[in-house]
């Protein structure tokens, strides 16, 4: 199935049709056994969350992750809000590929130029600030011409920051190379002491060179937690992206400084469906997951019922950006956080992490020195106080909306200037 859904990427739009409808047919196969475990898995935390003394499951999961109401409630309001601008974006993509609505398989679809993909040895055999180009004008982005960048944009936001990537990349902390065996995807993961390992499947291009930025950006969050006992490092979900998301940023802007049009529609879609994803599609499940849980207290869904709320909620978020009579009813099937036991509203966290990682942006760029003197110190206090707290710290008052308007603000830029580009 991951193979399956990995081709809504493709390139080719009758491949992402096809794969989109074997996807749903597979699902409606496994529907009823999956129905059951989710009903299973849902009474169940209702019944834990009450006797634990929540007055629900949602509760439990803003206990875990340290914020409060107020807080989610500021969060939800804004990003609702901003709802109408995503719509924008998701209409200029479909405009690009020539349609008239976008289709749910098209979420993923790639625009803007493709540049021919260097393979792995090439891209990292290529010596430093040798960005080569490829047949449809596109940079390659090589790993060793990403590292130049890389080092380059963070030592221009402080010196700490830049020698920090220089020794990552000196002291060979990062994996990056895809071969025969390796685990998908990319992570970083604190050592000892004030040490991170990065793993990567770096592939020459920008996706890969944002993704190298994000994760030291966790590096960089492990760096300053080092400064405390182990047991004062634990963070929770809605701070685990913050340092990730301010490094991605800082290097992203750079990016958009150095490339032609063309190249800066690919690199803002990027993002664009990124946030579209965290913001949009992440509240759609909340929503759906609030809906299950509050009908669950009074019996089993059946499948039709469960595939109906998914629908519900993805046109309440995606409105008319989507073509409403393509969705995916099956999104309850499709992801594995729906059945943990253990952490319900599991994604909740990635948008405000998202959000409060642009804030913190924001904020730097109002006012660079002053807000230097405090981010670290607010990185290394992670596992030391509630997000709340940490924040005010930084005048930033996370349970107002117009924190987390002034986030999306940012988001709105980029979505302004990817429809002027896709006007052409």
């Amino acid at each position: 199935m991951s193979m399956v859904r990995n081709l809504a990427y493709d390139a080719e739009p009758e491949t992402r049709r096809r794969a989109y409808e074997a996807e749903l047919k597979s699902w409606k196969k496994a529907a009823l056994p999956l129905a059951a475990a989710l009903n299973s898995i849902k009474g169940e935390v209702n019944t834990l969350a009450r006797h634990r003394g929540y007055a629900s499951p949602l509760d439990e999961a803003l206990f875990n992750n340290t914020i409060d109401r107020q807080t989610l409630e500021a969060l939800h309001e804004a990003t609702r809000a901003s709802f109408p601008d995503f719509r924008r974006y998701l209409r200029a993509k479909a405009r690009m590929l020539g349609q008239e609505k976008l289709p749910w398989y098209d979420l993923f679809a790639p625009v803007g130029i493709s540049p021919t993909r260097a393979s792995p040895v090439s891209g990292f055999q290529e010596r430093a600030g040798s960005g080569g180009k490829s047949s449809a004008g596109g940079r390659t982005w090589g790993f060793a011409e990403s590292s130049v960048l890389v080092v380059e944009q963070f030592g221009r936001y402080s010196q700490r920051m830049g020698d920090f990537a220089q020794r990552a990349f000196r002291e060979n902390w990062i994996d990056a190379e895809p071969r025969s065996g390796k685990q998908d995807g990319a992570f970083c993961m604190a050592l000892r002491k004030d040490e991170s390992r990065v793993l990567t499947n770096y592939q020459p291009g920008f996706k890969s060179v944002l993704t190298l930025a994000h994760e030291l950006g966790h590096g960089y969050h492990n760096l300053n937690r080092a400064r405390h006992p182990i047991l004062n490092r634990d963070t929770p979900m809605t701070l685990a992206e913050t340092s990730s998301i301010f490094c991605e940023t800082i290097v992203r802007n750079a990016l958009l400084k150095q490339v032609g049009a063309e190249e800066r529609v690919m690199i803002l879609e990027g993002a664009l469906m990124n946030a579209c994803q965290v913001v949009v599609d992440v509240t759609s499940r909340f929503i759906f997951e609030s809906r299950v849980f509050e009908q669950r207290l009074k019996r089993e869904l059946s499948v039709d019922e469960l595939c109906g709320l998914m629908v519900e909620a993805q046109k309440e978020t995606y409105g008319d950006g989507l073509d409403t009579e393509v969705l995916h009813p099956y999104m309850w099937a499709a992801k594995v956080h729906y059945y943990s036991a253990s952490n319900s509203f599991y994604n909740f966290p990635y948008t405000f992490g998202l959000l409060f990682g642009l804030g913190l942006y924001a904020r730097y760029q109002q006012d660079p020195e002053g807000f230097k003197t405090g981010y670290d110190d607010l990185l290394a206090s992670t596992g030391l106080a509630d997000p709340a707290t940490l924040a005010g710290r930084m005048g930033i008052d996370i349970r107002s909306t117009a924190f987390w308007a002034a986030s999306l603000d940012t988001i709105r830029e980029d979505i302004d200037q990817f429809e002027r580009l896709a006007r052409g």
